[in-house]
This record gives structure tokens, sequence and C-alpha cells, in this order.
């Protein structure tokens, strides 16, 4: 990263449509992302708890999720994620259950998915 650059933490939105509890985000991976130096070295990959974080944060920020996060079960990480990539998040919020589900996928392939539960009552 060029000197006094400020680091890069987030996939570049290049579309967003959002439909009640529903949200879909086409994303565009940086090469530069924080993320990759030492992740692995000679092959950059987004680490998987940065997707859940991802997942997490654009739930918050698209579908206004403010409850605090409780576990998470069925996450699954299929393909890797590397620098350049274009993806599609799916972001679906479930209220009468708080249950977040999320898949990162590619046009041929998903690459992870999980459901996340929040804290309500």
């Amino acid at each position: 990263m060029p000197s006094g650059a400020s680091p890069i933490l987030w996939p570049e939105i290049l579309n967003e449509r959002i439909d009640g509890n529903n949200a879909i985000l086409d994303l565009h991976i940086p090469e530069l992302l924080e993320y990759f130096p030492g992740h692995f070295p000679g092959v950059p990959i987004v680490p998987g708890v940065v997707q859940i974080h991802w997942a997490v944060h654009f739930a918050r920020e698209k579908l206004n999720l403010s409850l605090p996060f409780h576990h998470m079960e069925a996450v699954k990480f299929k393909e890797l994620i590397l620098p350049r990539q274009r993806l599609r998040l799916h972001l679906n919020y479930q209220p009468a259950v708080e249950k977040l589900l999320f898949a990162f996928r590619t046009e041929r392939r998903e690459c992870s998915s999980g459901r996340i539960y929040f804290y309500g009552h």
C-alpha cells in the first residue's frame, strides 16, 4: 500500500438492490485489500472471518439491522475469493427468528454461505 494511503477494508459496491429485508450487492474485490498480505503468501484470499464481517456489516448498513450478534451456524466456505474478483452478496434477514442468511457468489459458483443469529428481546 502506498505510504500515507488509507487501508482498503471493504469491497467496492458496484450495484445494490434492496427490497425490505433482502439486499443483493454486486461487489468488486480490490487488489490492495488490507487483508491480503500474509493470507496467504503468493495466493492472496479473503479470509472467512472477513467474509462474515462483511455480511454482518452490510446487513447492518443496508437492512438497518442493529441487534447484537449471537451465534452462527452452517457456515460454509466452498470457493476462494481472490483479488479483482466480482461477486454478488445475497442477504436475507428474517426478523421473526432474528436470522440473517448470507451467500457470496460468483456467476457460476457459491463461494460461501451461512446463517447468523442476533439477540433480540
